[in-house]
């Protein structure tokens, strides 16, 4: 993609950029304070600043990006008292997608549920941060398309964007792999049995385990 494609859609073009920026964000190569150069980030994606600054726009009203006159955009970098509002909402969404996922999954959903979950106890004993963090993603993911409720995933992926620095930063601890693998152990077994109380509460105390995480993790946070 190039400056001077004419025939790239400029909707096309602006979609592009927007997603390639919210997932340097999503992903880590930005943190939270970070510096986001229009001119950096318009030679990096080979366009122009017209788009970067229109995606910029984007991702402010999605809370990702902080824009302040004179001062140009970095990432979001919320206060501690935000982030565990945040925690909040998404324990209370994700705890309602599994509660549905208990009630409304397919056996297929189920089964992939369990394949998650396994897949995440593969790699909680490499020393594969980054793929477990992936994994672990998946395994999430995977019980949000099981609740079958197409708006409530929206919702809960709008929040998790906004949060995914500091579940990476959480992820990512010594600590943390071999108890969230046992919370997550909890969840699986719920759902496999079909006990939606038991996998909602489940769910609910997993969440936010992270976020009393977050609160000890506050220096590294970058808070």
């Amino acid at each position: 993609m190039t400056k001077n494609d004419a025939n790239q859609p400029v909707g096309t073009l602006g979609a592009f950029v927007e997603a390639r920026i919210e997932r340097d964000i999503v992903e880590g190569h930005f943190l939270p304070g970070d510096r986001l150069d229009e001119e950096e980030l318009a030679a990096r994606l080979n366009t122009s600043r017209t788009p970067v600054r229109e995606a910029l726009r984007k991702l402010a009203a999605s809370g990702l990006v902080t824009i302040r006159p004179r001062s140009g955009a970095t990432v979001s970098r919320p206060s501690m008292a935000l982030v565990i509002d945040l925690f909040e909402i998404v324990s209370e969404l994700e705890a309602f997608a599994t509660r549905l996922a208990g009630q409304r999954a397919t056996d297929i959903q189920l089964t992939a549920v369990q394949v998650a979950h396994q897949n995440c106890e593969s790699l909680a004993q490499s020393g594969d941060a980054q793929a477990y963090f992936n994994a672990n993603r998946l395994f999430h993911g995977a019980i949000w398309v099981a609740s079958n409720n197409v708006i409530l995933v929206e919702q809960i992926e709008a929040v998790d964007k906004r949060l995914s620095p500091y579940r990476r930063q959480i992820t990512f601890h010594p600590t943390r792999k071999q108890d969230s693998q046992s919370e997550h152990k909890q969840i699986a077994d719920a759902l496999a049995q079909r006990l939606p109380d038991v996998a909602e509460k489940a769910m609910r105390d997993h969440v936010m385990i992270l976020s009393d995480d977050a609160l000890q993790l506050a220096r590294t946070l970058r808070l």
